[in-house]
């Protein structure tokens, strides 16, 4: 996935055309004013610009994300926070964050059941009693309405001497089970010298709100509040994200 490897670097400023990063930070800060010295662990950080953000308002704050590219970017942007390598099939903490995040749909990736069953078994172990989840994933309704759609240009960014044009284009796998979805990327690079033609495909996972809310059910997980983006609006079937906030209360 380029995405997160050789077009690392300008990550955030391509996905900051889809969304506004002030959003997501009066979301998760409305939570963290609950917890006196709050401590958050953000799951997927990326290169670590929210973190960066959030650690004004947090005694610890950590991320965690599978890509070294974005890490080793994160790492030498914000030094004084905490990055770590792992997978979500594998981040181990118990009982130590009071807020837990993961953003930008990252956790799509996570095709099986039995890998989303661990995330957020995960998630359980390394929350506080009384700790708060917001967790962002791609709500698969309105992409099986459309089931194809081919490649066009979603978002045009200036990013230094460069001019960086997106397009995207998705078609549903066949599952009977699942929504599994190849999605395919094609940028444009445009700098002085001339225009690199970047190919990307990504498969991803889409869910309905009762499989999220299953897991979570079954993980000892309760609801809290579901919109469907961070400016807390109001959820339904044919919104494109779920933005879901959850509890661990024993």
């Amino acid at each position: 996935m380029k995405l997160y490897k050789e077009l690392a670097e300008y990550y955030f400023a391509i996905e900051s055309k889809h969304r506004k990063i002030e959003d997501d930070i009066n979301l998760i800060r409305s939570y963290l004013a609950g917890f006196s010295e709050p401590a958050l662990l953000d799951l997927g950080c990326g290169t670590g610009e929210h973190l960066d953000i959030l650690s004004s308002y947090c005694s610890r704050c950590i991320g965690i994300d599978n890509s070294i590219d974005m890490l080793n970017i994160a790492k030498e942007r914000f030094p004084d926070i905490e990055f770590i390598r792992k997978n979500f099939r594998n981040f181990d903490f118990y009982n130590e964050f009071d807020v837990v995040t993961s953003l930008f749909g990252s956790m799509v990736y996570l095709i099986n059941d039995r890998d989303v069953d661990t995330f957020f078994w995960n998630t359980w172990r390394a929350m506080k009693n009384g700790a708060v989840g917001i967790f962002e994933v791609w709500n698969s309704i309105p992409v099986k309405k459309i089931r194809s759609k081919p490649l066009s240009l979603v978002s045009s960014i200036k990013y230094d001497n460069m001019l960086i044009e997106r397009e995207r284009g998705f078609e549903i796998m066949e599952d009977t089970s699942r929504t599994i979805v190849e999605v395919k990327y094609r940028y444009h690079l445009h700098r002085p010298e001339g225009t690199e033609i970047v190919n990307d495909t990504h498969i991803m996972r889409a869910f309905e709100l009762n499989e999220i809310l299953k897991f979570l059910k079954e993980n000892g997980l309760q609801v809290k509040n579901i919109y469907s983006n961070s400016q807390n609006d109001p959820f339904n079937e044919n919104s494109n994200k779920i933005v879901i906030i959850f509890t661990k209360n024993l």
